[in-house]
């Protein structure tokens, strides 16, 4: 039997909004960058810092624990963790976010967060961290034992926080975090692919229940 095509929405209002494509680059338009190692390790060249320093902590490189010194340039006790961070400003023009998925690669990502700085405070918008499957497919075949997932950010919905209004040039920051104690990552990336709709999203639903009132009517 043929397939009948689906009626066509009743009061003339349209079905859906549809949903602008926003892109960012963390690496700033870079496409993708390389998360150096924490430290530079004798008789072993560091891509991009040949000459960098025993026992310092690479541009973006923070650290917590007993980590490599000047002194004690071969020393990594249990407890040395580091972290390289990149960060991007831009601003973005009457868009009401309606999807945020940060793009970075495993496994040695962390998170990556959005903001809003329209303040000079920021506002987090979207943090997304890594998720790791605990392996109890029974009850969610997705859930495979240490699958990692970048879950993103979701607004407007049944359940669903309001979807933030970026009026005319909202200055917004990234911040990405990867982990990269011993090893550093090549190719990385910190993207931002986001939609949104331009205007905000409360008039869209002022917009649909006019839609249904005409359609009752």
């Amino acid at each position: 039997a043929a397939v009948q095509a689906p009626a066509a929405p009743s009061g003339g209002g349209a079905s859906h909004l549809n949903l602008e494509r926003i892109y960012y680059m963390t690496e700033a338009s870079a496409g993708e960058y390389d998360v150096p190692p924490a430290f530079a390790t004798p008789s072993v060249p560091l891509p991009g810092y040949p000459s960098w320093p025993l026992g310092v902590p690479t541009p973006g490189t923070s650290c917590t624990g007993s980590c490599p010194t000047p002194e004690q340039p071969s020393r990594f006790g249990a407890d040395c963790e580091c972290v390289h961070t990149i960060t991007y400003h831009w601003s973005i023009d009457n868009k009401s976010l309606i999807y945020a998925g940060g793009h970075c690669h495993a496994p040695s990502c962390l998170d990556i967060s959005l903001y809003r700085n329209d303040t000079g405070t920021p506002q987090l918008l979207c943090r997304q961290a890594t998720k790791y499957g605990a392996g109890d497919v029974k009850h969610d075949k997705f859930d495979e034992a240490d699958f990692v997932a970048l879950p993103p950010c979701l607004w407007e919905g049944e359940g669903l926080d309001p979807a933030p209004w970026l009026g005319p040039k909202t200055p917004m920051v990234s911040v990405k975090r990867n982990r990269n104690t011993r090893l550093g990552h090549f190719g990385e990336m910190a993207s931002w692919q986001m939609r949104g709709i331009p205007f905000p999203a409360h008039r869209a639903q002022l917009a649909d229940r006019k839609a249904a009132v005409v359609a009752r009517s």
